[in-house]
């Protein structure tokens, strides 16, 4: 019962957090946001999709629903998403809230994050708050993409474009047509420098524990062990 008033009670206060899905001209396929280094993967391809690319991530001729509005239109859409290891994720996520040295958002302020706080202290803060509250920021990208009943979708490794990159371009070449070309793999930064610090030791544990479902569902690497 908590939990549903709660629901409401974000929809009101943040209307756009569970709208993720990107319809693109022609209702074939939709596309899944996840914030960060897969949403700027995504850009040119969403341009070449006609679905714009404004570094906003707002979008011009194209829906954006939640997944529950997209199962209910467009029951038989394929979807396709990108996602991030949680370590490069959360390394990006700190760089971009604490290393640029801007004022952090509300969200972020009323949780407890202060300016120039360690890395540490931001993973364990991060790893407090679980994804009913969490920000699109840090929001595990299992929860992400299990807002939708959609079950045929691509899920690309941003680790391994190069291996997956074909699949996208079959994928699109069947469901949008011989017009529809995606520009070459696309170069991207190096995983942030704090990626090394989150990989190993008792960081990458608490990330391994908060980021379960992820690192099972998308990296293969099997049940992680509760260290608490």
């Amino acid at each position: 019962m908590l939990q549903s008033v709660y629901s409401v009670y974000d929809r009101v206060r943040r209307p756009l957090r569970n709208h993720h899905y990107l319809v693109l001209p022609g209702a074939r396929l939709a596309y899944a946001r996840v914030p960060g280094l897969p949403q700027m993967i995504a850009r040119p391809v969403l341009a070449a999709l006609g679905g714009g690319s404004e570094d906003s991530g707002w979008f011009d001729e194209v829906e954006l629903l939640t997944g529950r509005e997209l199962h209910r239109r467009y029951p038989d859409i394929v979807v396709f998403a990108f996602v991030q290891r949680p370590a490069e994720r959360i390394a990006a996520a700190y760089d971009l809230l604490i290393g640029s040295q801007k004022p952090l958002p509300t969200f972020y302020v009323r949780h407890g994050f202060t300016p120039g706080m360690g890395l540490s202290q931001f993973v364990h803060r991060i790893c407090r708050i679980g994804d009913l509250r969490a920000d699109n920021l840090f929001r595990s990208q299992a929860d992400i993409l299990a807002q939708t009943k959609t079950r045929t979708a691509l899920i690309l490794r941003t680790d391994q474009l190069a291996r997956d990159w074909p699949r996208l371009e079959s994928l699109v070449a069947e469901k949008a047509g011989s017009a529809a070309v995606l520009p070459p793999l696309p170069d991207f930064p190096a995983p942030p420098p704090a990626a090394a610090d989150l990989a190993q030791g008792l960081l990458a544990d608490r990330l391994a524990r908060r980021y379960a479902q992820d690192l099972r569902q998308y990296f293969g690497e099997g049940e992680v062990q509760d260290l608490a």
